[in-house]
């Protein structure tokens, strides 16, 4: 494991800063609008952006690597992501912003496309959990660390958003500069809705649960802090809290959920998180330590439930069925993430910002009672035929690879590398 690490040491140093400039720009951006006086609906619907780009750039990016190669297709990406964080501070005007968002999704997309190929290359059967595992830390890790830069600057100004593009470019030094050969091409994802619903409801509908609640949470929840009296840099803590709380629960959640029905892990995590939403739905201003406290709880309770419900429906799925089921979830993920913005939005525009909480409740106890009614009408999967708790990152298809739970292919693949084209088998690097 160790060694495995070593040889994608360079990687994930870019990967750390890569999501340090995103998570910042991810709590920037409303802020900064919030900043211009935009209104609610039209930062709602820069946020949808986003993960529309997110959407368009799983598809996009297996057809960009094979035509490109992995370098060019990350430094093309990594100059135009970057040069979009810049307009941000040139172009005040929502619907440039909503143009510079959908870009800046496509490219995170085929970024994370990119990165995800090449640790799964410089894995295999015995260390990829560990890589996925420590990928993750990587995530949340420079999730958080984006946060703490705004309290450098106000938001509602062009220094932040230079960081952030500062961050995103420098991201690309340590893919430029890798002797390693190329890794394989990822495949384009498949949705098979009809048959992914049939397989498991619950897990159908936790993937869209999380992707709106947390589209909404992302985009809206640093203006709710902002306006509770919290400040920019008090709202990025708020933001912080949450991962936190992600950090704290989702493995031992994940284990838990190994030795019992996955739906009452599932189900606790949903009160938890209802719970938390209720609070903050009515919590006073100025109390920045119980808002923290509940920014908390909301996070240990909505953000796991996304890899609890891709290993509960991965339960009832066959080995050779993995690779679907994972991309049907984060694509279904991606369009409740689509919705989540514009509904909350819309939603405190004509309320209040703690609506956005209200909105997360709701949806919630929504996934509690369907999954309850799922236990009344399923059996559980015995716990000798349950797949093991991977916390799978909403990232990109590629993530897939890392999974442990799907099987190595072991006929003959096509790959075509940056130089030409040629055929290598598993294993193998192209020569």
């Amino acid at each position: 494991m160790r060694s495995a690490l070593a040889s994608i040491a360079a990687l994930l140093i870019s990967v750390f800063i890569l999501l340090t400039g995103s998570g910042l720009q991810s709590t920037l951006v409303p802020l900064a609008a919030t900043g211009y006086n935009f209104s609610d609906l039209a930062i709602g619907l820069i946020g949808s952006s986003y993960f529309v780009g997110m959407m368009i750039g799983c598809f996009a990016a297996p057809w960009l690597i094979r035509h490109a190669g992995h370098i060019r297709t990350f430094g093309a990406c990594t100059a135009l992501a970057t040069g979009a964080a810049i307009l941000h501070a040139l172009v005040v005007e929502p619907i440039t912003w909503n143009i510079l968002r959908c870009t800046s999704g496509i490219c995170f997309a085929v970024l994370y496309a990119v990165i995800e190929s090449w640790l799964n290359d410089k894995s295999d059967n015995s260390n990829r959990g560990g890589v996925l595992a420590f990928y993750n830390v990587i995530n949340f890790g420079g999730m958080a660390a984006g946060q703490q830069f705004l309290r450098l600057y106000p938001p509602a100004g062009f220094q932040l958003f230079s960081l952030s593009a500062l961050m995103i470019s420098l991201a690309a030094m340590p893919v430029a500069l890798t002797r390693s050969k190329s890794p394989p091409v990822p495949e384009s994802p498949q949705l098979r809705l009809r048959w992914l619903m049939a397989l498991s409801p619950v897990g159908v509908a936790g993937a869209f649960t999380v992707g709106l609640a947390n589209g909404a949470f992302w985009t809206i929840g640093p203006i709710y802090a902002s306006l509770q009296g919290l400040g920019a840099g008090g709202a990025g803590d708020f933001i912080t809290a949450s991962i936190l709380g992600a950090v704290a629960v989702l493995w031992p959640a994940g284990r838990i959920s190994d030795r019992m029905d996955r739906r009452h892990v599932i189900a606790a995590c949903c009160v938890v998180a209802g719970a938390a939403g209720i609070g903050l739905a009515i919590a006073p201003a100025n109390s920045p330590w119980l808002l923290y406290g509940l920014a908390f709880l909301f996070g240990a309770g909505a953000m796991p439930i996304y890899s609890l419900s891709s290993a509960h429906t991965a339960d009832y799925a066959d080995a050779s069925d993995m690779v679907q089921v994972s991309t049907g979830l984060l694509l279904i993920y991606t369009v409740g993430a689509v919705v989540g913005p514009t509904a909350a939005a819309a939603l405190v525009e004509v309320t209040v910002p703690g609506a956005l909480f209200a909105l997360t409740a709701v949806t919630h106890f929504g996934l509690l009672a369907l999954t309850v009614y799922r236990l009344t009408r399923r059996a559980p999967v015995p716990p000798e035929e349950r797949e093991p708790f991977v916390p799978v990152p909403r990232t990109s298809p590629a993530v897939v690879e890392l999974d442990p739970r799907v099987p190595v292919e072991d006929e003959e693949y096509e790959h075509i590398d940056d130089s030409g084209s040629g055929t290598v088998t598993p294993g193998q690097h192209p020569t």
